[in-house]
């Protein structure tokens, strides 16, 4: 089976934890994904085939809207069309595999491919999902509709490249929601999960078996935790890291900051109790955190939720204005507005979250509803079902 995934962690790592699972199971596994990655699939026992990466990142700003994000959208799928698909086609056409799973940034690929090969799919969805009662895209660009619309045009106007046929080529961007699809929340998470039938299973957040390999330990001083990151997107933003060393530089807090791999401390106030990593793996602080303070990447959700962590969103996307949203509306943490951003706010934010044993009780039940989904094994349980037949 192949599996495709757009280029980014949140999407990577929830599509590299199912394919681990099917490969310990005897499946043969190739991914279709930027080079950059082949170390992470070998390690997941799978095969790649691995395109040369050029993805626009977001970008600096302090926030992003529609535009941005359809630029960004729309560069790499007319890098699949240009590359990413003649590669592919190259290498599997006389070995088509018997099953493509793909998410839905994807869908030029996934469904261009799935047509070609006659070969059945599933989709994966590893944020909130949507259905014909629901629309995440809708919700998210409810105030962008111009943007929306020029950027659904110049996609069609991309799609006749590899399909001609009009109507055949908007089927490609249609969503189908007959499609199997896995979903990596747990279904309590998901807006009007209610109305998801068993087309959808949704198997919440993925963490590994074991803890990550890590130096990292908790501060001897007992201090309560707070882990600041925005995620592997959205880290340009230096005058966030400041502000939020700026809010924990008291000692009343123990803040561990994420910088993204690349960015530097150079500007950040130094205090005992302020701590700077390009990279760490969450999931050796957030069993130690009390607050997460993050953008709003659905991963990072996730897995703060899992170890039961309260959130502090400060949105950087429409997508991440969305999470927010549901975040919010089941009590479980706080939207912060970035144009408000201040350090004695954002502390008081952050210390009367972390403090409320009504969150507490909701997350909780949350963590238990996440790790009791069924996580990347139930996801391989639905695959393996749909490739017996």
């Amino acid at each position: 089976m192949a599996i495709i995934a757009f280029p980014d962690f949140g999407h990577v790592n929830p599509a590299l934890h199912l394919g681990r699972q099917l490969a310990e199971r005897g499946v043969r596994v190739t991914y279709i994904l930027d080079e950059v990655n082949r170390p992470a699939v070998e390690a997941a026992g799978g095969a790649l085939i691995g395109y040369p990466g050029n993805r626009l990142r977001l970008g600096g700003e302090s926030s992003v809207g529609a535009g941005r994000m359809f630029e960004v959208m729309l560069g790499f799928q007319t890098h699949t069309v240009e590359v990413i698909l003649p590669q592919v086609r190259a290498a599997l056409d006389q070995d088509v595999p018997d099953l493509l799973i793909y998410d839905y940034e994807s869908f030029v690929a996934g469904r261009t491919l799935a047509r070609a090969w006659d070969c059945p799919t599933v989709l994966f969805a590893p944020a909130i999902a949507s259905n014909e009662h629901y629309s995440v895209h809708a919700e998210a660009f409810a105030d962008d509709m111009t943007e929306m619309k020029q950027g659904v045009e110049e996609l069609f106007a991309l799609l006749s490249r590899v399909e001609p046929d009009e109507e055949a080529a908007w089927s490609l961007m249609t969503p189908l929601y007959d499609e199997p699809t896995v979903v990596f929340l747990p279904r309590e998470y998901q807006p009007e999960g209610d109305t998801f039938d068993d087309r959808f299973t949704f198997v919440g957040h993925c963490v590994p078996d074991t803890p990550p390999d890590s130096d990292w330990r908790p501060p001897e001083t007992g201090a309560r935790v707070a882990l600041i990151s925005l995620g592997t997107e959205s880290n340009e933003r230096a005058g966030f890291f400041r502000t939020c060393a700026e809010a924990f530089d008291d000692g009343g807090w123990h803040a561990v900051m994420t910088l993204g791999r690349g960015n530097t401390a150079h500007d950040i106030p130094v205090a005992p109790n302020l701590e700077s990593h390009e990279w760490l793996p969450h999931a050796a602080v957030l069993p130690h955190a009390s607050a997460l303070v993050c953008h709003g990447g659905i991963g990072s959700i996730m897995e703060a939720l899992y170890f039961g962590c309260p959130v502090v969103i400060v949105p950087h996307t429409p997508e991440h204005i969305v999470n927010g949203r549901r975040l919010v509306e089941l009590g479980l943490g706080v939207v912060y507005n970035t144009d408000e951003m201040v350090p004695g706010t954002l502390r008081q934010v952050v210390d009367d979250l972390a403090s409320d044993p009504v969150v507490q009780d909701r997350l909780d039940h949350m963590s238990a509803a996440i790790r009791g989904a069924g996580g990347a094994a139930r996801a391989a349980d639905m695959v393996e079902k749909i490739l017996a037949g």
